[in-house]
């Protein structure tokens, strides 16, 4: 019990700071639903979701699977081998959005805004991204979150301060950005530049991106993970745009940024306990961490229901009422993902993730094929509905893997005693 209460004080320890960013961020965004009409809105939903593209892919994965235990045997867990790749693939990808903005999908007021928030996703995809990987090296994670709380939120009450200020949504934006911009490089400068140990002594950019180039079998599975989450959580709000237009992405997107505060609890679970699965240190068993992780879906997903249904007509405007249908419906994809969070992290230490890897962008698939057919006709609702049973058929496709692995191996009755062969 005490080794149980432990545990989730220091989820609480990383979670709050977390929480910090994402809240402020919330606020920022209530301001605008608040002064502005519900295409603005759009446009800078639109952005927002091109702006977490940029960040999430920028490392490919990288930072996970230096990490991990097979990079750290193989002497690749090093700063440069994230840095370097983190970079030039943020240029690829800043490139890319702004080209679709430009040429594509979008409009003049998204396509400013993009503009203006690329130095933030510079900090934040590459700059916060190898900082994270340093402390967490020294195992400082806890450090690490209330220093990358700071760095994020004073940008943010910056932009509703402007906002406020001057209902100026661009000038607010860019700010903003180029705050957490000079905010991140003085801290990456302090903690990884001056002194040594993050990157290795001759280290060189092309010579580490063609390293990396050639690992591209180790790290690949954890960037076609992250390309399966983009097709749960990102390419529907691009087809939404596409088809319903920005004042529907609004409304959608009123109801992701309260599903955006429960990610980070996720977020915080795999931060917390992958690194020591992957490594062997684990605190509990997987069936002990089945029945933490069980306790707190059910407790996630009774929240949004309360709140989706009695708090959030006082948070948003009349026009957004839409919202709270679809955020009780989405918020059942809690009930499913922290679940597969346990299995995904297990399976990356028995170095089975590559099945694991299969399934994800099988249902991510499935996932942009429905919201490709059925947003036109059913509306908000679909996208709502098919995150939920993407992230179901997931976890049933786990638990057959599971059947087969442990029939193979002979044990039927724990899932500990099996080890992979």
């Amino acid at each position: 019990m005490r080794k149980l209460e432990g545990e989730l004080a220091k989820m609480v320890f990383v979670v709050v700071p977390m929480v910090l960013q994402p809240l402020l961020n919330f606020c920022f965004l209530l301001l605008v639903a608040r002064a502005s009409s519900l295409e603005i809105y759009g446009s800078l939903a639109l952005c927002i979701v091109l702006v977490s593209i940029i960040v999430g892919f920028s490392d490919l994965g990288l930072r996970d699977y230096l990490l991990s235990k097979p990079a750290v045997d193989r002497g690749l867990s090093s700063g440069e081998n994230l840095f370097f790749p983190s970079t030039m693939v943020y240029l690829i990808l800043a490139a890319g959005t702004v080209a679709y903005l430009q040429f594509i999908g979008g409009n003049d007021l998204g396509y400013y805004l993009l503009l203006a928030s690329l130095p933030e996703a510079f900090a934040l995809g590459v700059l916060q991204k190898s900082l994270f990987f340093h402390y967490q090296k020294q195992d400082r994670l806890v450090s690490f979150s209330s220093i990358d709380a700071l760095h994020r939120s004073l940008p943010f009450g910056l932009k509703i301060f402007l906002y406020w200020l001057t209902n100026d949504i661009v000038m607010s934006v860019l700010v903003g950005s180029l705050v957490t911009l000079i905010s991140y490089v003085f801290w990456f400068n302090f903690q990884c530049v001056r002194p040594p140990g993050f990157f290795s002594n001759g280290a060189r950019p092309v010579t580490t991106l063609m390293l990396i180039i050639t690992r591209w079998r180790s790290w690949t599975p954890f960037t076609i993970s992250f390309l399966s989450f983009f097709l749960y959580f990102g390419a529907d709000r691009i087809l939404i745009d596409a088809f319903l237009g920005s004042e529907a992405l609004a409304i959608f997107a009123a109801a992701y940024s309260f599903i955006a505060l429960g990610q980070i609890v996720v977020t915080a679970f795999w931060s917390l306990f992958m690194p020591r699965i992957s490594s062997g240190s684990a605190v509990y068993s997987k069936r002990g961490f089945l029945f933490l992780a069980t306790g707190m879906s059910a407790v996630i997903f009774l929240g949004y229901q309360v709140f989706a249904a009695y708090l959030f007509g006082y948070i948003y405007p009349e026009s957004f009422s839409e919202a709270s249908v679809v955020l009780a419906l989405m918020s059942s994809f809690f009930i499913f993902r922290l679940i597969n969070v346990v299995f995904e992290m297990h399976w990356i230490a028995a170095d089975r993730y590559s099945t694991f890897v299969k399934m994800r962008v099988g249902c991510g698939v499935l996932s942009v094929t429905l919201n490709a057919l059925l947003i036109p006709v059913y509306g908000l609702l679909a996208p709502a509905l098919i995150v939920v049973v993407a992230e179901a058929i997931l976890l049933v496709l786990i638990l057959c893997s599971e059947w087969r692995w442990h029939r193979t191996a002979g044990v039927l009755t724990s899932f500990d005693a099996v080890k992979p062969g």
